[in-house]
C-alpha cells in the first residue's frame, strides 16, 4: 500500500433513507472491508452527534489506526452547505462557514493535511470554506466534489473508485477521471486548499486596490 490512511465515515442521511436502509456511507464500509481499507463509521443524525463524531471520535480513530484521516461526509448538501438527518423536515442548513471550524479544529490538531471527500449534491461548494484571507484559517489540504445533484448509487460508486484508486498509488487528474468515467459524474473535482486561499486573497487586494482608487461616489445630485 502507497498511500497509509482511514477513512472516517461521517454520515447523516434523509429519514426516509434512514427508514429504508439507503445509506451510502455504511454501504461504502463493506467495500473498504473487502479493499482492507481502515475505516471509522459514524451515524450522526442530529448536531449533537456530529459533534462527538467530528470530535472525540475523530481522535479516537486517529490513535487507533495511527494514521492520518479521509473525512468522508455522506449527507445532502448544497451551496449554502450540507444537511442533517433531522435538518431534513425543517430545511436548514448546517453552514459552510459552520463546518470550516470543525474542519480547522482537525486541520490544526493534525498540524495541517487533512482531506475531504464531499459525498453530497454541490459538494464542490465546500470549496468556498478555504477562500480566507490568513492563510492558517484554511480548514483542508484538499477536498473532493461535484456540484451537480447526484443519485446515491452513482456516487457510492464514485468514491469506491476514488478510494481503491488512492489506496494503489494513483492520485491527481488520473485519480478524478477514473471516478468520472466509473460514476458516470462528469463534473468531479479535486481542490488544493492553500491554491483555493491563495487564488482568493489575490482577488481580495485587486478588489481592495480598486476601491483605493476608484472609492465610492456620492450620491449624484
Amino acid at each position: 500500500m502507497s498511500n497509509k490512511f482511514y477513512v472516517h465515515i461521517v454520515e447523516s442521511p434523509s429519514p426516509d433513507e434512514l427508514l429504508d436502509g439507503i445509506t451510502e456511507g455504511k454501504a461504502l464500509c463493506s467495500f473498504l472491508d473487502i479493499a482492507k481499507i481502515p475505516y471509522s463509521y459514524n451515524l450522526a443524525v442530529d448536531l449533537n452527534h456530529f459533534n462527538i463524531a467530528m470530535g472525540d471520535r475523530i481522535w479516537e480513530s486517529i490513535n487507533k489506526f495511527q494514521v492520518w484521516p479521509i473525512l468522508h461526509l455522506s449527507t445532502h448538501g448544497g451551496q449554502d452547505g450540507i444537511q442533517l438527518t433531522n435538518q431534513r423536515d425543517t430545511g436548514d442548513f448546517l453552514a459552510w462557514s459552520y463546518l470550516a471550524t470543525y474542519l480547522r479544529s482537525i486541520q490544526d490538531g493534525l498540524m495541517g493535511g487533512i482531506g475531504v471527500c464531499m459525498s453530497c449534491c454541490g459538494g464542490a461548494h465546500g470549496t468556498q470554506m478555504a477562500r480566507v484571507i490568513p492563510s492558517n484559517l484554511i480548514p483542508f489540504s484538499w477536498i473532493v466534489g461535484t456540484s451537480t445533484v447526484v443519485d446515491v448509487p452513482d456516487i457510492a460508486l464514485a468514491y469506491s473508485i476514488f478510494y481503491r484508486q488512492f489506496h494503489s498509488g494513483v492520485s491527481g487528474q488520473p485519480l478524478i477521471e477514473a471516478m468520472r468515467a466509473g460514476s458516470g459524474i462528469t463534473d468531479f473535482g479535486i481542490w488544493n486548499g492553500e491554491l483555493i486561499q491563495a487564488e482568493h486573497q489575490n482577488i481580495h487586494k485587486i478588489l481592495e486596490q480598486i476601491h483605493q482608487h476608484y472609492p465610492t461616489a456620492s450620491n449624484p445630485t
